[in-house]
């Protein structure tokens, strides 16, 4: 490198030194300083041609590989986003026909769930009822078999106070015995 650059500049100081040693001349023609600046100029031109050609070839070829390289990964990105944009169109197709699908389905599923909510809230209604029916059935019952029993024992009371009063002390225990079993069976058979 430090070679060519030597002789690039003697090459270039040459016609200096070819002028200065000339003088001036006069004549008709061509004046020889330009004769030997053309050749100088030739020199130049040839060693530059010599020494530059194949770097300069390797620089257009690298460069032109890398402009081809880079035609071909743009290329291949072109057809990367095409595809791309491709698979992207076919799922929002699919998105938007399934979605009106799928809201339709919700829809169905809403409907068959609110029934069924409907139904359960129905039965449970019936049995609330059917379960109030039966336990107002059995209060009644109770309240009854309640009242029974009160009232026979004020029977037996009452008659008691009544028979003291108005019998004689053994007639009265005669009663009370007859009372008493006819209550009892009775009441056996109430229950």
């Amino acid at each position: 490198m430090t070679k060519s650059i030597l002789l690039a500049l003697a090459i270039l100081a040459a016609p200096m030194v070819v002028f200065a040693a000339g003088g001036e001349a006069h004549g008709e023609g061509i004046p020889t300083v330009l004769w030997f600046q053309v050749i100088n100029f030739a020199i130049f031109v040839g060693l530059l041609f010599y020494f530059l050609r194949k770097p300069i070839r390797n620089a257009f070829s690298t460069r032109e590989q890398s402009y081809n390289q880079a035609v071909m990964r743009g290329e291949t990105a072109r057809k990367e986003a095409e595809r791309k944009k491709q698979e992207i169109q076919e799922r929002l197709a699919k998105l938007e026909s399934t979605s009106a699908a799928s809201i339709e389905s919700a829809r169905a599923e809403s409907a068959a769930l609110m029934q069924q909510i409907q139904k359960e809230a129905q039965e449970l209604a019936q049995r609330l009822r059917n379960e109030a029916s039966l336990s107002a059935g059995l209060e009644i019952e109770r309240a009854k078999h309640e009242l029974r029993e009160e009232l026979l024992t004020q029977a037996v009371a009452l008659s008691k106070k009544v028979l003291e009063e108005k019998m004689a002390e053994p007639d009265q225990k005669r009663l009370q015995t007859e009372f008493v079993d006819k209550i009892a069976t009775k009441t056996a058979e109430v229950r």
